[in-house]
């Protein structure tokens, strides 16, 4: 494990030098937000026939990106991880949330409703490219490192195959009630 820490450092510490941009963190911080990918994904379920009806399927993907949020902050909180703008830039931030990196929730939700819609929906598999842009925007910006983005991946995707199963054998019962 200690090869991983060494990795993410190493990393951190040369997207620092070559990528970091105070100006382009700033731009990255404000669009890789989920209200974002909600201004995407809430007019799409409302106008596309594969989410009928949307007064399940919408609180189905929120219930799942719910639990995975809820599961990341416990584990940020056991693992209590400083961010590489702590431990890389040195930056102090007052803000409770800053504190921890491991796992990265943008990198879990946003792949817990990408497997949700693609699998279980049937959407188009272009949405997990919402979820590479939100992990790589976390590692530019310097608020995770590597492991914490692909932590938070495994975790969202797990919990989604989790969804994709309860949805397969509940969803029949559910539209027909």
């Amino acid at each position: 494990m200690n090869w991983i820490g060494t990795f993410d450092i190493k990393l951190s510490t040369w997207i620092q030098k070559h990528l970091h941009h105070k100006h382009l963190s700033w731009i990255l911080s404000r669009i890789n937000r989920g209200e974002m990918f909600a201004l995407v994904l809430l007019p799409l379920m409302f106008l596309s026939d594969l989410y009928k009806p949307v007064y399940l399927s919408l609180p189905f993907v929120l219930v799942f990106t719910y639990l995975t949020d809820r599961l990341v902050l416990v584990l940020k909180k056991y693992f209590a991880r400083k961010r590489p703008l702590v431990s890389v830039m040195g930056k102090v931030d007052s803000n409770p949330d800053m504190k921890h990196s491991f796992p990265s929730a943008h990198s879990a939700n946003s792949i817990v409703v990408a497997t949700i819609l693609v699998f279980a929906f049937k959407e188009t598999p272009y949405f997990f490219f919402f979820s590479l842009f939100a992990g790589v925007g976390r590692l530019i910006t310097l608020h995770h490192f590597v492991s914490d983005i692909v932590g938070g991946w495994m975790i969202g995707f797990s919990i989604g195959l989790v969804a994709v199963t309860v949805h397969y054998f509940l969803w029949p019962i559910l539209v027909t009630l």
